[in-house]
């Protein structure tokens, strides 16, 4: 088991990092006028492997640590998948096995990546030995558990053990903030096309050609959810920061001098229009409607729909605390060190609001089928 955990782990470290080496070494040829060498290149795919993993990279005056969550999400899919593909091999059928099956990609995954923190250390960009086995283990563990479960077919029968009172708010709250993401990103992206001419030209101003413009369209792509995830902060009331004593909210926004990149096109400049507040109101209320919906399928009395709902914001808040906490973090030195969403002021708002609304509308589903 341990042996091939291993191989398996390794598959999963290999397979991302060389699709990462692949982009910046075209990135890096197809460049003229660079005057990096081979090896850097080399390297700064390894930083960015590391930093989607929320490694931290320490940089004259600060660090790094603002992870691109859809690339975090390809290589916790690569873990997961090994995984799943071990726990099939090995005819995995408990938890037992799920646990070690867990254990034998999770640990050499967060070794690996120890080796590769040590492999990406420059004279300016240091990542820490410490920090990556820890930030390596904690994802290793958790997605290879997950792809074990899956791999296993546990993954139904685990959630069909849990009790009602335990299950039902998870799976309400987790529909409120599935429709929360969805909102917010599609205001995002809404945003976006309509500050196009905006984006564009930061495009054009950071310049390198065809190659750099296709690299920097999927690091633009990459960042999306870490955006997506600030537009909730925002329309959830308490905003987002982009930049050290620059937050956006609803009410104002003073985000001062920002950075050059594409997504800064969709960062409001003053108080939310009118148009976009009621946006706002309807996510909200949409969430917390879709947490009773999943609430009404389990045919109970007002009191016990009135406590799923209230359970089902706590849920919905906790999944925002880890997403938000998850999407940000310091981008670079000076006033980049504060970037993103507060994870508590943020989960604390959601778990509220989708409490409030799935309160009045679980209640409204029972009295209807009560009738």
């Amino acid at each position: 088991m341990w042996w091939r955990g291993s191989l398996a782990a390794l598959w999963a470290v290999a397979v991302g990092v060389a699709s990462l080496l692949v982009i910046a070494l075209i990135a890096w040829a197809a460049d003229s006028r660079t005057g990096a060498s081979a090896g850097q290149a080399v390297r700064a795919a390894l930083q960015i492997w590391l930093v989607a993993q929320h490694v931290p990279l320490r940089v004259d005056g600060g660090s790094i640590a603002l992870a691109p969550l859809l690339l975090t999400l390809g290589l916790a899919f690569l873990v997961a998948r090994s995984a799943a593909v071990l726990a099939r091999g090995q005819r995995v059928d408990d938890m037992r096995g799920v646990g070690l099956v867990g254990l034998a990609v999770g640990v050499p995954y967060g070794v690996l990546t120890t080796f590769v923190a040590a492999a990406a250390n420059t004279s300016s960009v240091h990542p820490s030995p410490a920090a990556a086995l820890a930030c390596g283990l904690v994802l290793g563990l958790v997605a290879a558990g997950w792809g074990a479960a899956r791999g296993a077919g546990l993954v139904r029968v685990s959630a069909q053990w849990l009790p009602d009172r335990v299950r039902v708010p998870i799976i309400s709250g987790a529909a409120a903030f599935a429709v929360l993401l969805a909102g917010a990103t599609l205001l995002l992206l809404t945003t976006l096309v309509v500050h196009l001419g905006q984006a564009t030209r930061s495009a054009d101003l950071l310049g390198g050609g065809a190659v750099a413009g296709i690299a920097l369209a999927a690091l633009t792509i990459a960042l999306v959810p870490n955006a997506a995830l600030c537009a909730l902060g925002y329309l959830a009331g308490p905003g987002f920061a982009i930049g050290a004593g620059a937050t956006v909210t609803l009410t104002g926004a003073s985000p001062g001098p920002l950075p050059t990149f594409p997504l800064m096109a969709a960062v409001p400049g003053g108080p939310a229009p009118a148009l976009v507040e009621l946006v706002g109101i309807g996510i909200l209320v949409g969430a917390g409607i879709a947490a009773a919906l999943v609430i009404a399928r389990a045919e109970l009395s007002l009191v016990p729909s009135m406590g799923f709902a209230v359970g089902a914001g706590v849920a919905a808040g906790l999944l925002t605390v880890v997403a938000v906490a998850l999407a940000g973090g310091p981008a670079g030195p000076g006033r980049m060190t504060v970037v993103g969403a507060s994870p508590w002021q943020t989960g604390l708002a959601v778990a509220g609001e989708v409490a409030v609304v799935a309160c009045g509308a679980a209640g409204a589903l029972t009295w209807r089928r009560g009738r």
